[in-house]
């Protein structure tokens, strides 16, 4: 019994460690805007979508996340890159919707 309960905490660490980052983009764009204004311009739009969506700031740029109840969150990463910032997207599953990324790739221009 004891061995069944460490392996399911096991199983139980892995999974929620894997829910807390972000695992491989799925794509990467960049963007005359600086950081702040490409953030600025995204996080209205996945509000929008999202409700629970949430900007935190992260060294040299900010973290977009927008959680999902039935996958894993969708994480925007954009950063400062050249004369603008580089925006980053990390989709949740293949189960989730690609409304999040086009809402981004708006506010490219």
């Amino acid at each position: 019994m004891p061995i069944f309960r460490i392996l399911s905490c096991s199983l139980l660490i892995a999974v929620v460690a894997g829910c807390a980052t972000p695992g491989k983009p799925t794509g990467s764009k960049t963007s005359a805007k600086t950081p702040e204004a490409y953030a600025a311009c995204v996080l209205p739009k996945w509000q929008t979508l999202a409700p629970q969506t949430t900007q935190k700031s992260i060294a040299h740029g900010y973290r977009l996340t927008a959680p999902s109840s039935l996958t894993s969150d969708e994480v925007l990463e954009v950063v400062a890159y050249r004369e603008g910032s580089r925006a980053t997207f990390y989709k949740g599953s293949f189960l989730s919707s690609d409304k999040l990324r086009m809402a981004a790739r708006e506010c490219l221009d």
